[in-house]
C-alpha cells in the first residue's frame, strides 16, 4: 500500500510539473521573440541610418567643390522658408537647405558616436583588465583614481577643456572642428570609468576559475593569459554597455551643440543636426498666432537623434537578452535536461 501511495505521489508529482514545464515554454518563447524582436528591430534602424551615411553623395549631392559637410544655401532671406519641390524639407534661416544637412549629418552622427565610444571602451576596458588580473596595490590604486574621475561634473571639465584647449586643437573635415574635438575629447577622458568597473568585475570572477589559474601555474605569461583567456571571457555586458553609449554620445553631443557650446553657425552652418537644432531654436514656438508654423526647422533632425538613439538602445537592450543567460532561461535549461 505505501509503494502503491508513494508510486501515485510521484506520477502526479511528475505530471505536474510536466505540466508547468509545458505551461511555462509557450512563455519563454514569446519572451524570445520579443528580445529578438527589439534586436532585429534596432538593427534594422541602424542599418538604415547606415545606408544613409553610405549613400550621402547620391542622395543629396554637393553642390561645388568644397567641404561636403557645409550645407549649402539657395538665398538669404532670414525667415525659413516651408518644404517645396526644391528643398523637400524645407530651408533654414539664411535659406540653408535643411534636407542636405539631414542626410549629411548622418555621418557626422556615426562619427561621434563611434569615435567617442570606442576611445571610452578602450580605456576603460584597458585599465579594468589590468586592475582585475593584478590586484592587490595596482588594483586599489586603478580604482581610486577611478573614483577620482567620477568625482569631476562632466559640464565643468567640459568648460575647463574647451578654455585650456582653445587653439592647441586643429579642425579638420575628418574629426569635427577643434571645439567638438574638445569636447569629444572631454567626454573620452571623462567617460571610461563605467567600463573600467565592469571589466574589473568581470576579470575578478574569471581570475578564480580552473582554465586562469592551470595556466598561470604552467608559467604563461601575463599577456598571453590576458589577451588569450582572459579577454575574450570577461566580455559580459561589454558589447551592451558600447551599443547603447554610441546613441548616447550622439544625444549627448546634440545637447552641447544646442546650449551653445559649439560653434558650427559662426559663419556657415555644417551639416549635423546639434547645430542645425541650435540654429533652429529661435524658430521653435513660432510667431503669435500661428504656433510652430516652422516646425520643419527642428523636427527632422530631432526625430534623427530620438530614432537614433532608439536604434542603438533596442540593440544595446536586445544584446543583453540574447546574451545574459539569467534571462532568456539557457542556464535553466541546462540544469533540467
Amino acid at each position: 500500500m505505501g509503494e502503491k501511495t508513494t508510486y501515485l505521489t510521484h506520477s502526479i508529482t511528475g505530471d505536474l510539473t510536466d505540466k508547468s514545464k509545458t505551461k511555462k515554454t509557450p512563455r519563454k518563447d514569446n519572451q524570445r521573440r520579443t528580445r529578438n524582436f527589439e534586436l532585429m528591430l534596432g538593427v534594422l534602424i541602424v542599418l538604415v541610418f547606415a545606408v544613409v551615411a553610405l549613400a550621402a553623395p547620391l542622395i543629396a549631392p554637393p553642390t561645388h567643390n568644397e567641404d561636403p559637410y557645409l550645407v549649402p544655401r539657395d538665398g538669404f532671406a532670414v525667415v525659413p522658408q516651408p518644404p517645396n519641390t526644391d528643398h523637400p524639407l524645407g530651408t533654414m534661416k539664411g535659406q540653408y537647405d535643411i534636407f542636405y544637412g539631414l542626410i549629411w549629418g548622418t555621418r557626422v552622427a556615426f562619427r561621434i558616436g563611434l569615435l567617442i565610444t570606442a576611445g571610452r571602451a578602450l580605456v576603460g576596458v584597458l585599465i579594468g583588465i589590468t586592475a582585475g588580473y593584478f590586484g592587490g596595490p595596482i588594483d586599489a590604486i586603478l580604482m581610486r583614481i577611478t573614483d577620482a574621475f567620477l568625482s569631476f561634473p562632466l559640464m565643468a571639465v567640459i568648460l575647463v577643456f574647451l578654455t585650456v584647449g582653445s587653439g592647441i586643437i586643429q579642425g579638420n573635415y575628418l574629426l569635427g572642428d577643434e571645439i567638438e574635438q574638445t569636447i569629444a575629447l572631454a567626454l573620452i577622458l571623462f567617460g571610461w570609468m563605467q567600463y573600467t568597473r565592469l571589466m574589473r568585475g568581470n576579470v575578478l570572477v574569471e581570475r578564480e576559475k580552473t582554465y586562469i589559474k592551470a595556466a598561470t601555474a604552467t608559467g604563461t605569461p601575463p599577456q598571453r593569459i590576458i589577451i588569450r583567456h582572459l579577454l575574450p571571457n570577461a566580455t559580459q555586458g561589454l558589447f551592451v554597455m558600447i551599443a547603447s553609449d554610441v546613441g548616447a554620445m550622439v544625444a549627448t553631443m546634440a545637447a552641447f551643440s544646442f546650449l551653445g557650446f559649439t560653434g558650427g553657425f559662426n559663419i556657415r552652418p555644417a551639416a549635423d543636426w546639434g547645430h542645425m537644432l541650435s540654429d533652429s531654436r529661435d524658430f521653435i514656438i513660432g510667431m503669435p498666432g500661428h504656433a510652430f508654423k516652422y516646425w520643419y526647422t527642428y523636427m527632422p533632425c530631432s526625430l534623427a537623434i530620438l530614432f537614433f538613439s532608439i536604434g542603438w538602445n533596442l540593440i544595446g537592450d536586445g544584446l543583453r537578452d540574447v546574451l545574459d543567460p539569467r534571462l532568456n532561461g539557457r542556464r535553466v535549461t541546462k540544469t533540467q535536461s
